[in-house]
């Protein structure tokens, strides 16, 4: 199944927020930080439920005011070293 990915900029005191509330959603995406002390975050999900993510997207712009970003430059896959 093909996954696509996210990145967005969160206020660090939103972290936990974005983390509880994208569990929550059981399997539709997970959410991945190569450094906590950056904000940055990917989220991944399966393509073929990219409108449930789209909404989810949308309910925590409102709720934390994270904005979409580039993948950043130094960004590493997850599990590599």
């Amino acid at each position: 199944m093909a996954e696509r990915s996210r990145f967005f900029r969160v206020a660090l005191e939103h972290i936990g927020f974005v983390r509880a509330v994208v569990e929550a959603e059981e399997g539709l995406a997970q959410l991945y930080s190569a450094d906590p002390d950056r904000g940055e975050v990917e989220l991944l999900f399966p393509e073929d439920r990219a409108d449930e993510a789209d909404a989810m997207v949308a309910r925590l712009k409102r709720a934390t005011g994270w904005v979409e970003i580039a993948r950043p430059a130094d960004w590493r896959a997850m599990g590599s070293p």
